[in-house]
């Protein structure tokens, strides 16, 4: 019995007409019409000139350029309004490719309203797909279905016309059922195995292969678009296993891992109409030059630059254990690319970038002229909202997985008979996990970010700071004489070890506070980076302002905090709170300026 016939869960009943428009795609790649010269090494290190379409898959493995496009493939268009379900085997339920492919949608999308639905079944084949669909997909009321049946219908077997016919006729039975609820549906050709792992000399590679190819011909029956992830993560795996021979990216022989389901996400996301840029900036001086974002504010000084920088949609946000993928195909130039370019100015010195007063890196003058990709800047404001998004997703999906398999699916008879909440709690817990799904839309909501480029001036070496007694913890808002009359407190020197006050040797107590007083003197006007960490929390004042806080409980981390501080000419306190609930008691941080002023530690009056 299907437990969510009835669950009403909001704006995912909404619907879009069904487009019979789409047009057939009989093969893996398109080209687009914007053909620009590349040049590319041979292996002989002559170079040739290749007019490569910028949508064409190209990968540096073997130290060869490869392509697979039809340029009459159109793209996957979304509506303005869309749930969709990936459905397909265990490859679908590792809920990889299916991850990267929402985040890349609903960070690409951000006004669009978008759910995704993730049920794959580990072991099914088309044929199960088609009988749990009313049970599975019925209930969520999808406008879009993105099929991904064949690794376990080829039975991992040599090729008969026996399996083969029983896969096509179970890809058409789903897509009638599919048609008949009212949903638009998009192909996948099953991945590849690994055939050197698998040591079966390419026998199930060619039987999947053969059904790829008579998927192809399936959707050009019946009007369906085909994502063919076959044969480009085949060629990509032949030409990595040509460089290295250890290379794999399917492990098991069957299940890719992260790296390979961000290559089936490459290819899948190349065929879906979206923006191909995020933007690019080129600082030349005192300009700032923006294409496809927008630079405002602009501030340039004393060989800084300043400028506010408003992004139509984040970066999509590619997980490290996933990043080696870059190297076997294009994604960021092709699909993700955001760029930061400065032309060579005077001096010689590194120049630090910071967004929202963090630095998010620092480069030397010959990288920052060849070009920055800032979507791989993990420190970087909108990468840490990508970051965001991707793991409130993948918690939201393990939230509905619960709901849908764990709970509604297995309840336990033996012990649950009696329980008449037990559906009710059911619905409450799929209706949560739809609420978050809702709320993961307003996480990909892009924002407005200030960045500063500035050079990489000198470590101010602090020695010691000003050290005060204990005060009781009345909580972590309560201020203390060093914050309202500092000039009452019996302050003492106290010397800095590596960066580091081990403040637990010099005073005893728990659920107390103390405070840490360091003067610096700046010839000129400057900006000053903190790079902290605290046992236990930790506040930062300045000019009698809190500009920083952490209320938390933790050990000893250097640069677990960072924070810019402008510095006026002259003189400047800083005052750190430092919390202690026991155990240790310490606080480190390291001072360095941005820009090329001269700044240096005085003794408090």
């Amino acid at each position: 019995m299907n437990r969510y016939a009835n669950l009403e869960v909001g704006d995912f009943r909404q619907r879009v007409e069904r487009h019979d428009g789409l047009a057939v795609v009989t093969t893996n790649l398109r080209a687009d019409r914007d053909v620009q010269n590349v040049e590319c090494p041979t292996s002989r290190g002559s170079r040739m000139r290749f007019a490569l379409a910028s949508s064409l898959l190209f990968a540096t493995v073997g130290g060869a350029a490869w392509t697979s496009a039809d340029p009459a493939a159109p793209p996957v268009r979304l509506q303005d309004r869309e749930t969709i379900v990936f459905y397909g085997d265990s490859i679908t339920e590792q809920n990889l490719y299916t991850a990267y492919l929402e985040t890349f949608l609903l960070s690409r999308f951000p006004t669009r309203d978008l759910a995704v639905f993730n049920l794959g079944w580990s072991g099914d084949t088309a044929s199960g797909g088609n009988m749990r669909y009313a049970r599975d997909v019925g209930p969520v009321q999808p406008s879009l279905v993105f099929v991904n049946f064949g690794m376990n219908d080829g039975g991992y077997k040599a090729y008969d016309e026996t399996t083969y016919r029983t896969y096509l006729d179970a890809q058409r039975a789903l897509a009638d059922t599919i048609r008949a609820a009212g949903a638009r549906q998009v192909l996948f050709t099953t991945s590849p195995v690994d055939d050197v792992l698998r040591k079966d000399d390419g026998v199930y590679n060619e039987t999947l292969s053969r059904m790829a190819s008579g998927l192809g011909t399936l959707a050009g029956e019946r009007g369906l678009p085909l994502i063919d992830l076959f044969q480009p993560m085949r060629d990509v795996q032949r030409r990595a296993k040509e460089k290295d021979p250890s290379f794999t990216m399917i492990p098991d022989a069957i299940h890719p891992d992260a790296v390979g389901h961000l290559v089936m996400a490459y290819v899948a996301m190349r065929q879906i109409d979206a923006p191909r840029e995020v933007g690019s900036i080129v600082v030349d001086g005192a300009r700032v030059r923006a294409q496809g974002v927008t630079a405002a504010n602009v501030v340039a000084a004393d060989g800084e630059v300043r400028f506010d920088l408003t992004l139509p949609f984040l970066p999509f946000y590619v997980p490290k254990e996933a990043r080696p993928a870059l190297e076997l195909v294009p994604l960021q130039d092709e699909l993700n690319r955001f760029r930061l370019q400065v032309t060579p100015g005077p001096g010689t010195e590194p120049l630090v970038l910071s967004v929202d007063g963090k630095t998010a890196g620092t480069f030397t003058r010959d990288e920052l002229s060849r070009g920055v990709d800032l979507a791989l800047l993990d420190g970087a404001a909108w990468s840490v909202a990508g970051r965001t998004l991707w793991e409130a997703a993948q918690f939201r999906w393990k939230q509905h997985f619960d709901a849908w398999r764990l709970m509604g699916l297995q309840k336990p008879a033996f012990m649950m008979p009696s329980l008449p909440t037990f559906d009710a709690h059911v619905r409450a817990q799929r209706a949560y996990a739809d609420e978050l799904g809702r709320s993961l839309r307003a996480l990909a909501k892009p924002g407005t970010y200030h960045v500063a480029l500035r050079p990489q001036g000198d470590r101010v070496v602090i020695g010691s700071v000003e050290l005060s007694p204990t005060y009781p913890f009345a909580g972590f808002d309560a201020p203390q004489p060093p914050e309202t009359n500092p000039a009452s407190v019996a302050w003492t020197s106290a010397p800095l070890v590596d960066g580091t006050l081990d403040i637990g040797a010099r005073l005893t107590g728990s659920y107390v506070v103390a405070y840490a007083r360091v003067v610096l003197q700046a010839d000129r006007a400057a900006t000053l980076h903190l790079s902290m960490g605290s046992d236990d929390g930790l506040a930062v004042f300045q000019g009698g302002k809190r500009v920083f806080a952490r209320d938390v409980m933790r050990s000893l981390r250097k640069g677990e905090d960072e924070l810019e501080l402008p510095l006026a000419a002259g003189r400047n306190e800083i005052l750190f709170k430092v919390t202690q609930g026991g155990g240790d008691f310490a606080l480190a941080f390291d001072a360095r300026v941005l820009g090329r002023a001269k700044v240096e530690p005085v003794a408090p009056r």
